[in-house]
């Protein structure tokens, strides 16, 4: 019988959202994460590239398709070697339906990966082309474009968190009922599926953007996490690091903003029986 080993990571001391040098448009070595991780008193880290496609579509800003075997093994590497810090190897990608199948066989199936979370990052604009969702026109046909994206990815059943799902917010800036209801469709669908979602902490660091009630962070959306909240979805606190210092969440908000909305922050519980591995919300 195999043994069987469950480790409990509370919300503070654990991320599972993490980008290296690997992307392109982070910095900072796996290594120097993991030794950042250490500094901070963190249980467990989660090693999660931007993953690449066979295609090496969105090349501009993810690893190519031929460093993902590199980029497994010096994850698993630092794994095997690592003691009182628990790592964890995973991608972030992008959810499309034209990959689902793929990052199944190929990143879930013979435990390839740990896990796997989505973002939705790009969409088809008015125009039919694949768009960049910042750039997309602030538009209810943008909104409800990347509304179902978003529930598609949740509905997949491939991942185990959704990161930014405020992501709408750089591009639909105004706070209304379109937006309201596109919320409450992601937040109900999440609920259902049992899948958390994420305060990121990367928004908060990002430049303010200007609306028509004034300069906001791009995401995350207080009026997003409100009603999240009031739905009562599972939610976790990320710092989506592109630097090793990112990683230090205090003082920058996250937490913050869900004990301002009477969130509870989920950790993760990991259990690992010979070579499988599970990981839930705590």
């Amino acid at each position: 019988m195999a043994d069987i080993k469950k480790t409990l990571h509370v919300a503070g001391k654990v991320n599972l959202h993490t980008h290296s040098w690997y992307c392109g448009h982070g910095t900072g070595t796996l290594s120097e994460y993991v030794q950042a991780a250490q500094s901070l008193g963190f249980t467990a880290l989660g090693l999660s590239e931007h993953c690449p496609v066979p295609d090496d579509r969105w090349r501009e800003s993810r690893m190519p398709y031929s460093s993902i075997d590199t980029y497994m093994t010096e994850c698993r590497q630092l794994q095997s070697r690592e003691r009182g810090l628990q790592i964890l190897c995973g991608f972030e990608c992008d959810h499309d339906p034209r990959y689902v199948a793929w990052y199944r066989e190929r990143l879930l199936e013979n435990r390839f990966t740990d896990y796997i979370a989505f973002g939705v990052h790009h969409v088809d604009g008015p125009d039919g082309k694949e768009t960049y969702a910042p750039k997309l026109p602030p538009t209810k046909q943008s909104l409800h474009t990347y509304t179902n994206r978003y529930v598609d990815a949740l509905q997949s059943g491939n991942y185990l968190f959704g990161v930014h799902p405020d992501l709408f917010g750089v591009f639909y800036t105004r706070w209304d009922d379109e937006a309201a209801s596109c919320s409450r469709e992601i937040l109900r669908c999440a609920k259902d599926m049992g899948i958390p979602l994420e305060i990121n902490g990367y928004g908060l660091r990002k430049t303010p953007i200007h609306t028509e009630t004034g300069p906001r962070q791009p995401y995350p959306l207080r009026e997003f996490w409100e009603l999240a909240a009031e739905e009562e979805v599972i939610t976790i606190v990320n710092s989506d690091a592109h630097d090793p210092r990112d990683l230090d969440l205090r003082g920058v908000g996250a937490f913050e903003l869900a004990a301002e909305m009477g969130i509870t922050v989920s950790g993760w519980s990991v259990v690992q029986e010979g070579k499988n591995l599970t990981i839930t919300p705590a």
